[in-house]
């Protein structure tokens, strides 16, 4: 298998990962999820020599476990997590500075962190969604065919999501 095709395969199993993190409406299930999609990101944009999107994928994987403490252990409960977080994904966004291309991954994973934080369901699919356009135009710069599918299923995955939990359970 030629190294490319096994790259972007790489993402595209991290791509399942993330569509199906949105949809149940259990906060757990999706920060499951997202940790394994990440993790799969992580090696895909290694691969690709995008290391800023390779960092800021590992440490999606431990935000999305570190998160799933929420409500199990008190100190994670505290806003400091978040914020520390949000810092982290900017000083890893400097450390692998290529350019203001490094700036689009931190920008989209300070809104995820701020949905993930959340426990309602409504808001993070609402933030999330947000979050995919930094996230698309990244993917469209380091040629990541996987990340490309990604963004663009989980605008429809997210929307869907918010018509079946948000507007017909009304």
């Amino acid at each position: 298998m030629e190294n490319g095709i096994l790259i972007q395969l790489i993402g595209f199993i991290g791509f399942l990962f993330i569509v199906a993190s949105v949809q149940k409406n259990k906060r757990s299930f999706t920060l499951f999820l997202q940790l394994i999609s990440a993790l799969f990101f992580t090696l895909h944009f290694a691969l690709l020599g995008a290391w800023t999107g390779a960092v800021m994928n590992i440490l999606a994987a431990l935000r999305a476990y570190i998160f799933n403490l929420r409500g199990k252990r008190r100190f994670f409960n505290h806003p400091i997590i978040l914020y520390l977080f949000i810092d982290l994904f900017w000083i890893g966004g400097l450390v692998t500075w290529v350019g203001y291309l490094s700036i689009l991954p931190a920008l989209s994973l300070t809104l995820e962190s701020f949905a993930l934080w959340s426990k309602k369901t409504k808001y993070l699919r609402l933030i999330l969604l947000s979050a995919t356009i930094p996230w698309m135009i990244y993917h469209f710069s380091v040629s990541s065919y996987a990340g490309i599918a990604t963004e663009s299923f989980m605008i429809i995955s997210i929307i869907t999501a918010i018509v079946r939990f948000d507007i017909l359970k009304r």
